[in-house]
């Protein structure tokens, strides 16, 4: 299931205009040398900082950090280390 799916149009807005700003930081991310697998460690950190340790954001945050090309397996393992359920 696709969460965009369950997002209204100003939902779906925000996480496209901060998609379209993470872009620059998932371009370094991922052209960069993985000092984690899958770069969970660069994406959990950015997600916990932005969210301040507030879960329901932090999903809204690594949402959009996929939008902009983030590697969907670094983002499930950095929601899992940083934000277990």
């Amino acid at each position: 299931m696709n969460p965009y799916d369950n997002m209204n149009e100003a939902q779906r807005e925000l996480v496209m205009d901060l998609a379209e700003d993470f872009a620059p930081f998932v371009k370094k991310v991922e052209g960069g040398a993985a000092l984690t697998k899958n770069h969970y460690g660069a994406y959990g950190s950015m997600i916990s900082k932005l969210s301040k340790g507030n879960r329901k954001l932090a999903l809204v945050f690594s949402y959009a950090l996929m939008m902009a090309g983030a590697n969907g397996q670094g983002i499930s393992d950095a929601m899992g280390a940083f934000f277990p359920e």
